[in-house]
């Protein structure tokens, strides 16, 4: 704040004093004219006797001195100091102002009415009643008159406050409110009252009785305002009040307690105080983790801040040196009080150790600016290692060089012509050649056609002075194989700008290469039957819309569901289910036309694309297909089965919209289909919406309902074995359907009608309370086992699931970790929202997720780390294989590792042999589970214990 500025505010100051002062005689006695208390004569002869106007003058011109003298420390201060806290005289002088402001004030009211009466004829004593009117008078005008003189003196020692500090709060909120709100009001309502009392000589009831409500409403709106402001302030105030030193963390914990601009305020204050905690911890993080020496020091020298590393260098402890002349360390930087000068990069000088041992060191200054305190900071870092560095280069070197003839990949130079000059052993294992042979010769010797175009553009983007990283080529090696290579390279230049020489590393990464294109492969297409899957078929079918809308060439959706596939797949067993599939889809493959499409849709689903086929040649070609299905036999352990399908049609033309438009229309027809008796062709009709009731799944939502009302569902369970120990304490609970007759059926058969009709989810919940129940039982019996629970795709979307889980485990007093639930990974990532909030809540209970069938989706790691599951169920479609595929076993070794790098354990399914099960052990697996090891079982029966690997586990019953 400049002299000006000052200056002005001085002048406010005065000025608003001066003008209160002068307001209260004036209109007071100016009133009392008004209200008839007064005569003109009486004022001429009271301003004639000169006691009134001489005394009134002194009080001016003493209110003017003295309150010019109140504010001139304040300004002194101001002028000498920009910022800080002042010191306690002047902060109970700041406390003083409202005494001594409103106490000239009262003198003025007193004074005023008695010397104007004593100045007329009689004095005060013929005159009682009209003084004390004007005494009444006088007092209410002198607050109304002094209060924007006394608002006016504030603003402006609030505005000096800004540079003295204050050390508790002088004037409060609530006193203005207070004086502003009531009192001001209630004094103007009794003036009026007053006059109109002087007026009339009487006051009714009336008056009484709403000058008795006015005043009552004014005291009540302001006690309400003094009680919000008071909770506005009610955070603040708690801080103000608390003993002892706040912390930024005590002050983060500001919350807001109104909606106005203070609790708006507070909760600024609030996130400022948090930022400012975090800020803090994370410098005094840097401080004392920093590697270097940092050391503090003010303007005389002295040490204020010496970090952990510092005290490592130095061997002095912090609260040993601080305080202490940085001389005593660094001589050559620092002298006797003086700080050390500022360095524009590093220094190296010589520092003393506690024990009087030189150090080397290398020191940095700079300057900061800490509350208007200039401080400089060193940056000490011991520089002795450097210089052992120095000596040990040249060994380092020799050991670099023989870590580059020993290494995999191959390191290499060439000159500007393309020729090799060097390469390491590792040219061998690539090439066949060893690097005397190589050497001499010319890098287009090895290279394959296809690539010599783009591998001269690279040469010659390397020559220009481009770094060249991870150029794949292709290379031959003696025998003419073609081995995918990753090249980095960068050219070496003279100081005129010609390339001496080229270098570089190469990786040979074919087997790379074909694992990635086995992935591409896997993406697309199913890997059960080898077709096109889903994912592949939709992207397809949205192309093939898309080029129909273009050129209007018509094409033919079918959608084939198999009718008996359920029958064979719960009679004879998944794996003569999947038998079927297979020679479905090769029989499929088989008749269709080369540039058609064949995929399997799901299941016992497949959709097959023909193009250029139109609404006349379409229900032809679909009744071929149907008709092919008829011939077909399926033969299993010698017994034949007659598979028919139902087919639904829907033509792509120009009146198609969407890919998922055709899409449920063919899957209309496809249901229109089957509910027409199956074995047939049906093309989609818009009429057809009316029509497609689904009895069959209708029978089998009837027997679900049945199953749950008569609690005849059964539970199975399959044991989970510790690849390493073979130890079984785990189990897999799964559900059976078993039919009056006998029959059981697994959950294919009945799970999807549970689904289509909103039955799912009691299933779920049947499943999870009767298996708590069970593993209740069975640790009340000192079994030491543990359940893992498969939870349906639709399990996200039921909100009773989770509270009856959590009352479940609450009646049973059921360790939750002793509970594992399982999903799909294929429903998990169809809702990776809501399965991150399901899995994150049961996690919060206490009990662990496993994602089954991982693997499945192959977009598997990039969403892993969304899910915070705690195991993974490699999918059995790897693991059965592993024995014959070294894809399949390189893809469950990847999965593995992955799993293991994310801090997960991986359980194998599907474990069908001992050959599969030693290669789990080889790779590291953690669990594995399958036929193998036990079929699911209504008790819990030890089923591989008659296998040595699994000797030590002990027989379980329900």
């Amino acid at each position: 704040m400049n002299n000006a500025e000052l200056s002005a505010l001085h002048r406010r100051f005065g000025l608003g004093i001066g003008l209160g002062l002068v307001a209260t005689p004036v209109f007071g006695l100016g009133f009392g004219y008004l209200f008839n208390l007064l005569s003109t004569d009486q004022a001429i002869t009271a301003v004639s006797a000169g006691v009134l106007p001489g005394l009134l003058l002194a009080l001016l011109a003493f209110a003017g001195l003295h309150f010019s003298r109140y504010i001139q420390p304040f300004l002194a201060w101001v002028h000498r100091n920009e910022s800080g806290h002042s010191t306690s005289h002047l902060q109970r002088r700041l406390a003083r102002f409202p005494r001594e402001y409103w106490g000239l004030f009262l003198i003025i009211a007193l004074a005023t009415p008695s010397l104007f009466l004593a100045s007329l004829p009689g004095g005060l004593a013929a005159r009682p009643e009209t003084f004390l009117h004007l005494l009444l008078l006088q007092l209410g005008v002198a607050v109304i008159a002094g209060m924007p003189g006394y608002l006016v003196a504030l603003d402006g020692l609030g505005r000096l406050v800004a540079r003295l500090g204050l050390n508790r709060v002088q004037v409060s909120m609530k006193s203005k409110l207070m004086l502003l709100g009531g009192l001001v009001p209630l004094l103007s309502y009794t003036l009026i009252m007053q006059y109109f009392w002087l007026e009339t000589r009487g006051l009714d009831t009336g008056l009484l009785l709403i000058w008795a409500l006015l005043a009552a409403a004014t005291l009540a709106l302001t006690l309400l305002s003094i009680q919000s402001l008071s909770q506005s302030l009610q955070p603040v105030e708690e801080v103000l009040h608390r003993s002892g030193a706040s912390t930024h963390a005590d002050l983060a914990r500001l919350e807001p307690q109104s909606t106005d601009e203070i609790g708006y305020l507070t909760q600024t204050l609030g996130k400022l105080f948090r930022r400012l905690g975090d800020q803090e911890s994370y410098m005094r993080a840097v401080v004392d983790t920093a590697a270097e020496g940092i050391i503090v020091v003010d303007e005389q020298g002295n040490i204020d801040t010496f970090n952990p590393a510092a005290e490592r260098l130095f061997g002095f402890l912090a609260m040993e040196i601080r305080g202490k002349p940085l001389a005593w360390l660094l001589p050559e930087i620092a002298g006797p009080d003086t700080a050390p000068a500022l360095t524009p990069s590093e220094e190296e000088t010589t520092g003393l150790h506690r024990n009087g041992k030189p150090l080397q060191v290398s020191i940095r200054v700079s300057r900061m600016e800490i509350s208007h305190r200039t401080m400089h900071t060193c940056l000490v870092a011991d520089i002795t290692q450097r210089k052992r560095a120095e000596d040990n280069l040249i060994a380092a070197e020799a050991r670099y060089r023989d870590l580059v003839e020993t290494a995999n990949d191959l390191v290499w130079s060439m000159d500007p012509e393309g020729r090799w000059t060097y390469l390491n052993g590792a040219c061998q294992s690539i090439y066949g050649y060893t690097p005397q042979e190589m050497t001499g010769r010319h890098l287009r010797e090895f290279q394959v056609a296809s690539h010599a175009e783009m591998d001269s553009e690279a040469f010659q983007a390397i020559l220009a002075g481009k770094e060249l990283v991870q150029h794949e080529t292709v290379h031959l090696d003696r025998e003419g194989r073609q081995h995918h290579l990753s090249f980095n390279a960068r050219a070496h230049f003279d100081d005129a700008g010609r390339v001496l020489h080229i270098s570089g590393t190469a990786r040979d990464i074919s087997e790379q290469k074909a694992f990635q294109q086995q992935l591409s492969y896997q993406a697309e297409h199913d890997s059960l039957t080898g077709l096109f899957n889903r994912h592949y078929f939709q992207q397809e079918l949205e192309r093939t819309v898309a080029r129909t809308a273009r050129n209007g060439a018509e094409c033919a959706l079918f959608y084939i569901d198999l009718d008996q596939f359920k029958y064979i797949n719960d009679t004879l067993g998944h794996a003569a289910g999947d038998q079927l599939l297979v020679e479905i889809s090769g029989l499929l493959s088989s008749h269709v036309r080369e540039g058609d499409l064949v995929a399997r849709f799901g299941g016992d689903e497949f959709t097959l694309l023909v193009y250029n086929v139109g609404h006349d040649q379409a229900p032809r070609v679909a009744e071929n297909f149907r008709q092919l299905f008829e011939a077909y036999k399926f033969y299993h352990d010698g017994k034949s089965f007659n598979v028919t399908c139902s087919i639904g049609g829907a033509v792509i033309d120009h009146a198609v919209d969407s890919a998922d438009e055709v899409m449920s229309h063919a899957d209309l027809a496809c249901n229109m289909a089957k509910t027409g008796g199956r074995n047939r062709v049906h093309f989609y009709n818009p009429a057809d919406r009316d029509k497609a009731g689904m009895a069959e799944d209708m029978g089998w939502a009837a027997r679900v309902r049945e199953m749950l009302e008569e609690d005849r569902f059964q539970l199975v369970y399959q044991p989970i074995a510790d690849v390493r120990t073979g130890a079984v304490t785990d189990y897999e609970v799964l559900v059976r359907m078993v039919c009056d007759d006998g029959d059981v059926i697994l959950p294919g058969g009945f799970m999807p009608a549970a689904e289509r009709f909103g039955l799912i989810h009691a299933v779920d919940r049947w499943i999870v309370a009767r298996a708590i129940q069970q593993l209740t039982q069975l640790r009340e019996q000192g079994k030491e086992v543990c359940f893992s629970i498969n939870l349906s795709a639709k399990a996200f979307e039921d909100h009773t699931l989770l509270p009856m889980i959590q009352a479940q485990l609450a009646d049973t007093g059921l360790d939750p970790s002793w509970l594992t639930f399982e999903i799909t990974e294929t429903a998990a990532i169809a809702n990776l929202g809501a399965a991150e909030r399901f899995i994150g809540e049961l996690k919060t209970i206490g009990c662990q997720f496993a994602l089954d069938d991982f693997g499945s989706g192959f977009s598997s790691f990039s969403y892993l780390k969304h899910l915070p599951v705690d195991k993974l169920k490699i999918d059995g479609s790897f693991v059965q294989g592993m024995a014959q595929a070294e894809v399949d076993q390189a893809m469950v070794q990847s999965m593995n590792q992955v799993a293991h790098a994310l801090g997960k354990a991986t359980i194998a399914e599907y474990v069908e042999s001992e050959a599969i099960l030693k290669l789990l052990q080889q790779y590291g697996v953690d669990y594995a589970q399958g036929n193998y090891i036990g079929r699911p079982n209504e008790s819990l029966i030890n089923l591989a214990a008659t296998r040595p690997l699994y000797s030590n586990v002990t027989q379980l019953k329900t």
